[in-house]
């Protein structure tokens, strides 16, 4: 039973919430759930879509590896991460914006004594991407037992953990407080694939696609999601930082210099529309 409120001229129902406004009726055939949902009604008045990217750190590293082998003289592991995703805009909507970058990775704690340099190399370009608002999520390394059939033998190998689920609560997190219009996770792993419908299930008015590092393409990712799209490999090359990023304190953080490229081997800037037909 409602609460009622006795005034002078007679009793009259408790004063109703803020939030509940005039009858409002959605139009004929228009699906009920998703018209009263917020993030709906956020695109409805803005015709701009908002992307966020979810990058798969290790996967987009083991795709920019391949590359590394075939344009040796190329600088390919100071990637710029805001950059590549604007370049990219256009395959969503050229009226698209950049509403932020999530990095997901972790350090090879374990490589400390055989290989520091390698975990240095990495923390130096994790500051780079967080001095250009990148948000960094780290994971962590696990080892594991493995059969070595040619050894006869067990061997432990340590296994990167926590990427794909951190990546796919991020996702959906980020949905839920309707910071973007569509998500899309740079990553060619197959795991994300049962995600997606019960994306589509929970925000209807949002989308959900992958942008495939090269040579990385899944087919179970680009049927769940067909507007995926594949990242050259040129464009690893035409995105990178300068070689010194500036921090928000004031200095500075280079690029280590086993990543740097001769001067000669820089290529040009590339238009990230495609050309006219």
């Amino acid at each position: 039973m409602r609460k009622r409120l006795r005034i002078d001229r007679g009793i009259i129902p408790e004063r109703v919430p803020d939030f509940v406004t005039a009858p409002c009726r959605p139009p004929a055939g228009y699906d009920r759930r998703a018209f009263f949902m917020p993030e709906t009604l956020a695109t409805m008045s803005n015709p701009a879509p908002r992307v966020m990217l979810f990058v798969d750190g290790f996967n987009l590293y083991h795709s920019i590896e391949r590359v590394q082998k075939t344009m040796p003289d190329a600088s390919l592991k100071w990637l710029d991460l805001t950059a590549l995703g604007t370049a990219h805009l256009y395959t969503i909507s050229t009226a698209a914006t950049l509403a932020g970058v999530h990095y997901f990775t972790a350090y090879a704690e374990h490589l400390a004594l055989t290989d520091p340099d390698k975990i240095s190399r990495h923390r130096t370009y994790v500051r780079a991407l967080t001095a250009t608002g990148v948000v960094h999520h780290l994971g962590h390394f696990k080892p594991k037992q493995i059969w070595i059939e040619a050894l006869g033998r067990y061997e432990r190998i340590w296994q990167e953990k926590a990427t794909d689920i951190g990546i796919v609560a991020e996702v959906f997190r980020q949905a839920a407080r309707n910071a973007f219009d569509t998500a899309v996770i740079v990553s060619g792993d197959a795991d994300y694939a049962p995600a997606v419908p019960v994306f589509h299930e929970l925000f209807p008015g949002k989308r959900l696609l992958f942008a495939f590092p090269f040579d990385r393409k899944n087919k179970e990712l680009a049927r769940v999601a067909p507007d995926s799209f594949t990242l050259s490999r040129e464009s690893y090359a035409r995105h990178q930082f300068p070689e010194a990023v500036q921090l928000p304190s004031g200095k500075f953080v280079v690029c280590p210099h086993a990543w740097r490229c001769p001067p000669s081997a820089a290529l040009p800037e590339s238009n990230p529309f495609p050309p006219s037909p």
